[in-house]
């Protein structure tokens, strides 16, 4: 089963406070960061998107329309964002 980032983050801190600060050493975490915070990014536009389609299809526009401004095929669009827009 697959943790949330929640449930990793709570994991992390009952560690941090347990942890002998002796045994430590300093990492450079920077790269580490970036991924996250570009994982958040990419959360957030993936939620911006699946608006912007449930909004097109509102508005009677094809997953063919919909799927050129993808930049993909009208299936990979169906397949993608139909159970997210129907509402």
């Amino acid at each position: 089963m697959s943790k949330t980032r929640a449930e990793r983050a709570e994991a992390l801190e009952d560690w941090a406070n347990r942890v002998d600060t002796r045994d430590l050493t300093i990492a450079d975490t920077e790269a580490l960061r970036i991924i996250a915070e570009l994982v958040e990014r990419r959360n957030e536009v993936d939620e911006e998107l699946t608006a912007a389609v449930r909004s097109a299809r509102r508005a009677r526009r094809s997953w063919s329309e919909i799927g050129a401004m993808l930049g993909v095929s009208k299936q990979a669009a169906q397949r993608k964002y139909a159970s997210k827009t129907s509402a």
